[in-house]
Parts: structure tokens; sequence; C-alpha cells
């Protein structure tokens, strides 16, 4: 993912000031320099001195433009830096990323505190800032608190999102490599002998990005091995409601879902029909949660390495903590666990 232009510029003119290219009390390159010299709009340019003052690496004098300021460094101990980890609700049976955060946060000496999405609904963003130093947020639905999140964001309050990227915001995001997990589902159902194979999904009117790119795997994958058929993202038939309809009038034998609870949904309404996995039907969900396991039969699915996302968060909010410069979104290896819902029919 490619870091907004504002932000580049803002991070060149810290890595000038922190080895002393650019010294302390001299004056930064004006918004018109560096609209030319990176040639964006002066709005961007002038953004980018912003998120610097924002820092407090610069001071901007009316009339004279933005100088270096002298960074006053804090020591932080223990309890004097405090994160807050927001999840989306209770109870949640996939997403175990605290093995993976809680040691990382600890081992840095700072007190993580957990809590679920409401409280972004009944805190204000001043409040969020005045009593956490940053924020690791695994978010249900990408439209939700973006009031408050836009705010945090005008303050550069370090946010790190886990598993959602939030497209107009600027927060960097810890996501699984969903785009290969497509791939590699399809790639299976292939190679067992599958040719008329659908992507499944909720029916859910607006889908997340991991979703699509799960789909998007799916349609490269049956692209390269020059099978035609494939379902769309629109397709009210490709949803646990319509796949009866969908299997019967397209003749389908192996099935991708976007996840594994609308695989085992799909198991639950076909196999009262009267069909059997995976004499009848190959299955693939995406999660590995831990029905998965207890299913009858056991799910295929490709599995997030919860554990390492959550390290990766921790370590990321560290970092821009320590360093004060916002980093990139990451990538983390997906799994395919083979279990018994699908089979070969070549």
């Amino acid at each position: 993912m490619s870091v907004p232009l504002y932000q580049q510029i803002c991070n060149d003119l810290v890595k000038e000031i922190k080895t002393n290219n650019l010294k302390v009390g001299e004056q930064l390159p004006t918004e018109k320099e560096l609209a030319l010299t990176y040639k964006v709009s002066r709005i961007t340019a002038k953004r980018a001195l912003s998120e610097l003052e924002q820092m407090g690496m610069a001071t901007r004098i009316q009339g004279k433009g933005s100088f270096v300021t002298k960074v006053k460094k804090v020591q932080f101990s223990g309890t004097n830096r405090r994160l807050l980890f927001v999840m989306p609700f209770e109870g949640m049976n996939f997403g175990n990323f605290t093995p993976g955060l809680l040691p990382t946060i600890n081992a840095a000496e700072i007190t993580l505190f957990m809590t679920y999405s409401n409280y972004l609904r009944e805190n204000s963003a001043t409040s969020i800032r005045e009593n956490f130093d940053g924020l690791i947020y695994y978010p249900m639905h990408t439209e939700d608190f973006l009031d408050v999140l836009l705010e945090l964001s005008m303050y550069n309050f370090p946010i790190v999102l886990l598993d959602k990227k939030i497209i107009d915001l600027p927060f960097p995001c810890v996501f699984a490599d969903n785009f290969n997990g497509g791939i590699l589902a399809t790639h299976l159902l292939i190679q067992q002998g599958h040719q008329r194979i659908a992507y499944v999904m909720s029916n859910e009117p607006h889908h997340p990005h991991t979703t699509r790119n799960r789909y998007l795997g799916y349609i490269k994958e049956l692209k390269e091995n020059h099978l035609s058929y494939h379902t769309t993202l629109d397709d009210p038939l490709a949803t646990v409601e319509g796949i009866l309809k969908l299997i019967e009038s397209q003749a389908l034998t192996g099935l991708v879902c976007e996840n594994d609870l609308v695989a085992l949904q799909i198991m639950g309404v076909l196999q009262q029909q009267g069909y059997s996995f995976p004499m009848d039907i190959s299955i693939i969900g995406f999660d590995n949660i831990q029905a998965t396991q207890l299913s009858q039969p056991g799910l295929t699915t490709i599995a997030q390495d919860f554990q390492k996302m959550g390290q990766v968060a921790g370590e990321m909010i560290i970092d821009w903590l320590d360093h004060g410069i916002r980093p990139e979104d990451k990538k983390v290896d997906i799994q395919l666990i083979k279990r018994n819902s699908t089979r070969d029919i070549s």
C-alpha cells in the first residue's frame, strides 16, 4: 500500500532533521518549494508541514515560514505509556490477537488496556488523547466511529488497525494476505479436478476489503487456469440463502466461502437437503475458527496467523511512539489447512 504524498514529504523531512541535515532553528522548505520538488499541490505541501508541527518538530512563524524545533525527549517508564486495544465485541469467536500483542507490549513496559467498540461511541477523541498514548483497533465495520477516528487522525494520534483498512483515514493496518488466500483456496479445488467453483458470501449489502481481496484471488486463479465460470460479488444466489438454487442451476462441485461462518451455515443448509460433504460438494472457508475442527466433516480453511498479526501491530505502534513516524501497512502470511470437506474428483 502506498504512503500518502503528504506523509511521504513529512517522513523525508523527519529523516533530514534526525540525521542533522536540517538543524534546530534552520528554516524548512516553504510550501511552494515542497510543491515544486515533489510535484504536488500547495495544499499537500502545507499538510506535510502541519504534520511536522503536530509532531513537535517544527514551528511556524507568521510571515517568515516554518523552522526546525528542538524536540524534547521524554523517558517513559512502565505505566507512563498506556495503549488501548479496541475489539468489536465481547466473546469474539475468531481473531485472538492477544497472545502476540500482549507480550510485545509488556516487553516495552507499556500498559495495555482492552475494551470493546462501544468505548469509541461513549468517549470523545479528546478524552482518548488525554488517557492514552495510542490505540490498536480491530474494526468490525470500517464505517463505524469515523467522527472520532477522523479527529484523532487530525492530531496524528497513533492508531494501528487490525484486519481491515479504513481507506479514507491515514492509519496503518496489519492484515492477512487475503488475496493469496483466495488463490490458495481456489487452487486446491482446481487441483482436485473441480471446474465449476462458486465464491459464496453472506447477504451483507457491503463487503469489506477482506472479502473483496479473497474474491479477487479466486478470480485470478480461475483466469490463470482458463476456467470461465465464476460468481460475482452482487450475485444474490451466491449467498447462504440462494446456494441451493445456485448449485442446482449451475452444477457446482466446489465452493469457496468468504469465511468459516458462511461455510458452516452452508454445510448445515445443504446437509438438511441431503447433500453430503465432500462426496457431493467440496467446500472451503477462511479464518480457521474453532468450530471448523468440530464440524462434520472438518472444514478445510485458510488460516490467518492472528498471533503474528497481534505481535506485528504491537511492534508497529511501539516504533511509532518511539520515533514519531507513522509506519506503513504490514501483510502477514496465511496458511491452507486441509481437512475432510474437500476431495479429489479428477
